[in-house]
């Protein structure tokens, strides 16, 4: 009788889903709708769609004055910053929001935080000078990314983002299950996906660009980007505030009044000689 042949390996089907998984959760939002308040606010201020890498960025101007750009975070749109619209208009500023790639009214399906940053330097590069951005969550590693490739602002604000992207990579993997070989695998297909190296990305690349006062705001139980993202920020960045709130977590800080009225106190001081 011939031996038996050993069984081919099969494909791990659990394995593939995870990996299938990750990949959709790093690359494709969800598509927020405006809520009817939202619109209402928005109405009379929507400006001609800006043309971006094949893709239109719906985006909104309220108020005159030095230009303040809103950056939104990771399953978000530019309106969920609409509560620092009116505090910075009527301290003397002009506001631009906007919706990243694949996020709200503007097209695409494929997003990141180097897309994200992309599109910021497209907007900011039509505008032609902006005095200060506040970002919010993956927003602000957006920003951050765009100062290291050459955006120039007087201030910025940052809103519980992430400082570096290897972190949330090795993140996102643990939380979708992934194992060492699948992690690395999935790590790779990140850096395929984004056009550049993951260490690109992280905060030792990223301080070049940070030249100008910046206030850090974060909630120190925040569930969603870990505190230490914040306090790693600051402690590289000499010209930085760090605020500690409570209570607030990931989203409430673009809702709180309080927060909101230091975000705007910080970008309408005068940058000390």
């Amino acid at each position: 009788m011939n031996a038996a042949l050993p069984l081919r390996a099969q494909p791990d089907a659990a394995s593939d889903g995870r990996m299938a998984a990750a990949r959709h959760a790093f690359s494709a939002p969800e598509r927020v709708p405006l809520r009817p308040e939202e619109r209402a606010a928005l109405a009379a201020d929507a400006e001609p769609a800006l043309r971006h890498e094949g893709h239109k960025l719906a985006r909104w101007t309220l108020g005159a004055g030095p230009r303040v750009l809103l950056v939104h975070g990771w399953n978000s749109r530019g309106a969920h910053l609409l509560g620092f619209v009116q505090p910075l208009v009527a301290a003397g500023f002009s506001v631009t929001l906007f919706d990243l790639p694949g996020h709200g009214d503007s097209g695409g399906h494929a997003a990141s935080v180097v897309h994200a940053a992309r599109a910021l330097r497209a907007v900011a590069a039509d505008i032609g000078e902006v005095h200060a951005v506040i970002s919010h969550s993956m927003g602000s590693a957006a920003a951050l990314l765009a100062f290291a490739h050459g955006l120039r602002v007087q201030r910025s604000v940052h809103l519980a983002g992430p400082s570096s992207l290897t972190p949330m990579v090795k993140g996102l993997a643990a939380m979708h299950g992934l194992g060492p070989a699948d992690a690395a695998a999935f790590a790779g297909w990140v850096e395929g996906f984004i056009g550049t190296r993951m260490g690109c990305v992280d905060l030792e690349r990223l301080l070049p660009g940070l030249r100008h006062p910046g206030l850090i705001v974060h909630d120190a139980e925040d569930r969603t980007v870990p505190f230490a993202a914040s306090t790693a920020l600051h402690a590289a960045w000499p010209g930085s505030q760090l605020e500690r709130v409570t209570g607030l977590g990931h989203r409430r800080l673009l809702i709180d009044a309080d927060v909101i009225a230091r975000s705007t106190a910080f970008i309408a001081s005068p940058n000390l000689p």
